[in-house]
This record gives C-alpha cells, sequence and structure tokens, in this order.
C-alpha cells in the first residue's frame, strides 16, 4: 500500500525522535518535525541521507528505528507518491489511478463493510465499520474517480505511440517513461490526501507538467512534504526546509522558504568557517609561542654558561677531587685488606698479633 487514510483537511502530522536507517547504520537521528495544513516542506541532502526513507517512515511503510509518527487525528488521510512509478503486469491506467489515490482500497473495504451488514449485529459494531468506511471512501474521491480521471488524461495531453489518446483501459506496460510519469502526475492530481508524501516528483516531467504540478503544490490545503533536486521547483513551493547533513550527522528545520534556506545556510557555514579560521590562527599562534620560548630558555641556558666558566671549572674540579679521594680510599682498603691477610697467616702460624693491634694498624692505613 502507498497511503493511509482520513477525511478531514485540518490533519497535522508530528514526528517526534525519529531515527532512521538499517540496521547497521543509521542514516539520520533525533528528527523533530511538524507538518500542518498548508506547509510545504522541501527535504534536502546528499544521496543516502535517507530523504525517501524518511518518507516511507511518515507514510508508515517503515518502522522508524527510533520515535514516533503522530497524525491528528488518527484517520488522516495520508497519500505516499514514491519516486519510481510501479507498473504491474496487466494493470490498466485506471487501476494504476485507483491504487495510487487510495480509492481502490477505500472501495474494497466499503464493500466488505457493506457485506457484513447483513450479519448479526448485536453492539452495533458492523454499522460503525460501515459508517468509518463510507466517510474514507467518500474523503478519497472515489464516488466520482471514474469521471474525473478522463478529464485530467485528456488536460495532460496523453497520447499513444499510434496518436490515439491514452485511456483508463489503457495497460500502464504499454506507456513510456514519460507518459508513465504524467499518469502519476495525474493520479496526484485526482487525490484528495490531506497530507501528501511526494518523493522526486518531478522526474521525466516537461514543461507543462511542472507547471501544473507546482500549481497542485500550491493549491494544496493539507501538508506535503516532498523530496525533490530541482531547486527551481523548491523555491517555488516550498514553505519550509529539512536539510539531512549526512556528513554531519545532523537535520534542521529552516522556515522562509528554499531561498532563505540557501541563504541562512550560506551565513551559517561561513559563520563556522571564519570559527575554524580563527581557531587555527589562535592554535599557530601559540604554537609559534611555545617555540619562541623554548628557544630563549635554551639560548638563556647557553649563554649563563658562557657568561660563567669559573663556576664550570669549579663543578669540574669538585668533581675530579671527589673521584680521587675515591680511588685513595680504594687504594687504603686494598692495603688494609693484604695486611689483614698477612696477621691471618701469621696467626696460623702462632705469631698473631692481637686484635687490638690489628685495629690499630688497619686504622694507620686509612689515614694515609
Amino acid at each position: 500500500m502507498e497511503h493511509t487514510y482520513a477525511g478531514v483537511v485540518t490533519a497535522t502530522l508530528v514526528a517526534k525522535g525519529l531515527s532512521g536507517g538499517y540496521a547497521h547504520r543509521t542514516l539520520f537521528d533525533g528528527l523533530d518535525l511538524t507538518v500542518a495544513p498548508g506547509d510545504v516542506v522541501g527535504v534536502v541532502g546528499p544521496n543516502g541521507a535517507g530523504k525517501s526513507t524518511l518518507l516511507r517512515i511518515l507514510a508508515g511503510e517503515t518502522p522508524p528505528l527510533e520515535g514516533d509518527v503522530v497524525l491528528a487525528p488518527g484517520d488522516a488521510f495520508v497519500g505516499w507518491l514514491p519516486q519510481e512509478h510501479e507498473r504491474r503486469e496487466g494493470e490498466t491506467v485506471a487501476g494504476y489511478i485507483g491504487r495510487r489515490t487510495g480509492c481502490a482500497e477505500a472501495s474494497a473495504e466499503l464493500d466488505a463493510a457493506a457485506s457484513a451488514l447483513a450479519d448479526p449485529d448485536p453492539d452495533g459494531s458492523i454499522a460503525d465499520r460501515y459508517a468509518l468506511a463510507l466517510d474514507r471512501w467518500l474523503a478519497s474521491g472515489a464516488a466520482d474517480l471514474d469521471e474525473r480521471t478522463p478529464v485530467v488524461l485528456a488536460e495532460l495531453g496523453l497520447t499513444l505511440a499510434q496518436g490515439a489518446a491514452v485511456s483508463a483501459s489503457s495497460t500502464m506496460t504499454s506507456l513510456s517513461g514519460g507518459q508513465a510519469a504524467r499518469v502519476g502526475l495525474a493520479a496526484l492530481l485526482l487525490s484528495r490526501f490531506d497530507v501528501v508524501l511526494l518523493d522526486e516528483p518531478t522526474n521525466d516531467l516537461d514543461l507543462d507538467g511542472l507547471e501544473r504540478l507546482e500549481a497542485f503544490v500550491r493549491g494544496l490545503r493539507g501538508g506535503a512534504v516532498l523530496v525533490s533536486h530541482d531547486r527551481e521547483f523548491l523555491a517555488r513551493s516550498v514553505t519550509r526546509v529539512l536539510e539531512l547533513d549526512l556528513a554531519q550527522g545532523t537535520n534542521r528545520v529552516y522556515g522562509g522558504g528554499y531561498d532563505a534556506f540557501l541563504e541562512e545556510r550560506e551565513t551559517a557555514h561561513r559563520q563556522r568557517r571564519e570559527k575554524y579560521e580563527d581557531f587555527a590562527d589562535q592554535k599557530a599562534d601559540l604554537v609559534s609561542r611555545a617555540r619562541t620560548q623554548r628557544e630563549w630558555s635554551s639560548q638563556g641556558v647557553r649563554n649563563a654558561m658562557k657568561k660563567a666558566p669559573d663556576n664550570d671549572k669549579i663543578r669540574r674540579k669538585a668533581r675530579s677531587s671527589r673521584a680521587r679521594s675515591r680511588r685513595r680510599r680504594c687504594v687504603r682498603w686494598r692495603a688494609a685488606s693484604r695486611a689483614s691477610r698477612r696477621w691471618r697467616s701469621r696467626a696460623r702460624s702462632g705469631s698473631s698479633p692481637s686484635r687490638s693491634a690489628q685495629r690499630r694498624a688497619r686504622a694507620r692505613w686509612c689515614r694515609h
């Protein structure tokens, strides 16, 4: 299905905290959007930013990774017209238009509800179901769709290769890409949605088709969300712009139309660029100061050493003196050790001096 329904013109669509994408990749996150009657929101961003994914979520075709989409009232008639014109084998132009406008499904629901009226209805639920189905059928425009379709097809000037006019009974697979695009436009012109979601609606349309599309969008009483790379179409149609910035991982709504969006975005980019340039200048200045300070410190040490050579000589002399003192002590201790060994040898031969005599002799060696 390409829609849900309603039957009122005052429908409002509210998205809160939406995250969309795939299980392994989030395309947008924390998206908030309100589409009130008369709003035409243009969704812009690079390819792969999630623009079509957002429309599918708003249409209820794809569940969001996070967040909610709320319609007020809950039975709002929302129409989603995807970028690709799906042409089913054997489907006629009338069948295609009925499917795209939601009239075919509304008619099927009404028929099912009418058939159920023959069943017992003790609590009145069957009657309520029929009343709701009838309201939706009327709101979809199904009551006079068959009469309106040939008029719109003729206005669009659709003809087959043989020169014959494209009729409601023509098969969709017999049409060229441009003809299929015009039939898609016819479905849009024949629709009676409260909120319209359009994905690249200008594709394959000629100048006349573009003018009719723009007139349709400008004349909407309900809200609309559209994705398009056609800047002129956006400039003439939208009242607000939702930008999906894949590189920054952000989304933002700009008011005032497409031209105002371009100006505000350029101002924001310029401010970010100036802020970055200021940061880069400050960083370069800090690095330069730090380098200069290190050079000054190193030069100061070198100058101090040059200006006080005597101090350095004194330090070297002191270190040399301490080294000589250590060497002398080692020599004395080795000599004392040799004397001690001689005394021990004498002790073994019975001519050892007393312990006190040994200590006095070692002390004499250490004093030398």
